[in-house]
């Protein structure tokens, strides 16, 4: 859970003598109305947010270093190199869950203003170094709260990996499931049900061509590079509901849990009317699918696409300041993958950018982050709070 590593990062913030805020998401009045608000998440045992404030001393531009405390589940648990929360250092990198995705990022945001500090660096501009709660789930309850806690800035830095690529952009997300309904039962009588789990079969194969479809009918000039194509992520598939038990024979259902990704500008209505078009074509006309039910149902919410506009002062503040640390200029881009980058440009009302370091294996086995990157980073975040927000 997240209470420990929350009352660190307090305490730590609290030694720097930055004003420090502790708060559960629940504690927002009339989040739970909100529509980027997702449902059903508990944050007993001290699931709270960390926002620290360095106060500035005049009227400098603030910024916000924003990370996230939570991880994904370690399992299916096929680690090699380390055990998940018992990490080590090997060939410069951190091995261990939670190292890439995004404890590095989280932890070059925090050392990048301490450093300032322990210099004698007084900002004219506050800036605020946060660590939510529960982006993982949706991405995500705990960002949404800061938000609206008022805990925003004239420029947003999420801390997420990008491999040291300025990303002004990402992905969103549409999350749901696959239900397949057939007859339930046995041959026993010499008629054979329709079955769910042939209809799945069928879907998983249509689903590649699906992917062939959706890369070919959208392009996007931030999405252009290698690696940065639009995915598809089936991740879970069972045939029974939940609790139930049967017996062994044709299942009534199968359940295909997916993911799919899209473009800034592509919206929840539009995406639902021509995925639901691509299934309704092939259940009329599929020999396999025909006689099965099948429905296509949201699940968790949207998770939105953001795009800030590249010749923004804000983001050309982050490259400037980039190239003057690593004396390279830097590569920009966006993200092949979704969070909570909207969350800060549209509810905080902030220009939002990703930056982070390379890691890999992130949601999987081995997770590592490269330790130079994080070093680098810091540098960095340092040389844009002292440039953006200005000293007194």
């Amino acid at each position: 859970m997240e209470g420990p590593a929350q009352e660190f990062v307090a305490e730590e913030c609290r030694q720097q003598g930055w004003e420090v805020d502790v708060f559960s998401p629940e504690e927002i009045p009339g989040i739970q109305e909100h529509p980027s608000w997702l449902a059903g998440r508990n944050y007993d045992n001290d699931r709270c947010n960390v926002v620290a404030r360095w106060p500035g001393r005049g009227k400098g531009k603030s910024a916000l270093f924003s990370g996230h405390i939570d991880v994904a589940p370690f399992e299916p648990d096929d680690w090699q190199v380390c055990r998940p929360y018992e990490p080590i250092i090997k060939d410069g990198r951190l091995y261990g869950r939670g190292s890439a995705d995004m404890k590095g990022g989280l932890a070059a945001g925090f050392w990048a203003l301490r450093v300032l500090q322990d210099l004698g660096f007084e900002p004219a501009g506050d800036l605020l170094f946060e660590s939510v709660v529960d982006e993982e789930f949706a991405s995500g309850n705990g960002t949404l709260a800061g938000r609206l806690r008022g805990h925003n800035a004239d420029l947003a830095v999420v801390l997420e990996p990008t491999k040291m690529e300025i990303c002004p952009a990402c992905l969103g997300a549409f999350l749901g499931d696959m239900i397949i309904t057939g007859t339930a039962g046995m041959p026993y009588t010499g008629a054979v049900p329709p079955s769910p789990i042939r209809g799945a079969a069928r879907a998983i194969l249509l689903f590649d061509e699906w992917l062939e479809q959706w890369r070919a009918e959208n392009h996007h000039p931030m999405f252009t590079a290698p690696g940065k194509e639009l995915n598809v992520v089936l991740w879970r598939i069972n045939s029974t509901k939940p609790g139930e038990f049967t017996q062994m024979g044709t299942p009534l259902i199968t359940n295909i849990g997916w993911i799919v990704w899209g473009y800034p500008g592509m919206t929840e209505k539009e995406f639902y009317r021509r995925f639901q078009a691509f299934w309704d074509e092939h259940t009329t006309s599929d020999p396999i699918l025909q006689g099965l039910k099948l429905e296509i149902k949201p699940d968790f919410h949207y998770v939105r696409p953001w795009e800030t506009p590249v010749d923004s002062s804000a983001v050309q503040a982050v490259v400037d300041a980039f190239g003057r640390y690593a004396g390279q200029s830097p590569s920009v881009g966006g993200a092949p993958y979704s969070c909570d980058l909207a969350i800060h440009g549209d509810v905080g009302n902030m220009p939002a950018v990703l930056l982070g370091p390379e890691g890999d294996n992130l949601h999987a086995p081995d997770e590592w982050v490269k330790i130079d990157d994080i070093l680098t980073l810091t540098g960095i975040l340092a040389t844009l709070a002292v440039s953006w927000s200005g000293s007194q």
